[in-house]
């Protein structure tokens, strides 16, 4: 057996090897891409069911209580503007 068997023979053997070891790699990598686009998926509908969540935290809660805050801060300033006048007219009388 010449030497050019040889060659050949470990040139067939590692193509081989390197064939499957390629497609061994990319049925995982597929695999890998499926579980990963599974979670993204799952990870956009939380996203979703939060951010639904939130809006209605927003309408229910938080505009409310803004609105409440208004209403607070428009009397206290009423008040002021009220005790202003009077603090005015008494300085005004002295």
């Amino acid at each position: 057996m010449e030497m050019s068997f040889w060659r050949d023979l470990v040139i067939v053997v590692w193509g081989l090897v390197g064939t499957i070891a390629l497609v061994f790699i990319s049925i995982i990598v597929y695999l890998f891409y499926k579980r990963t686009m599974s979670l993204l998926e799952s990870a956009d509908l939380v996203v979703s069911k939060v951010g639904e969540i939130v809006d209605y935290a927003d309408k229910e809660v938080i505009k409310p209580v803004m609105q409440f805050g208004t209403i607070v801060q428009g009397i206290v300033q009423g008040m002021d503007f009220i005790s202003n006048i009077f603090k005015k007219k008494e300085a005004e009388d002295e």
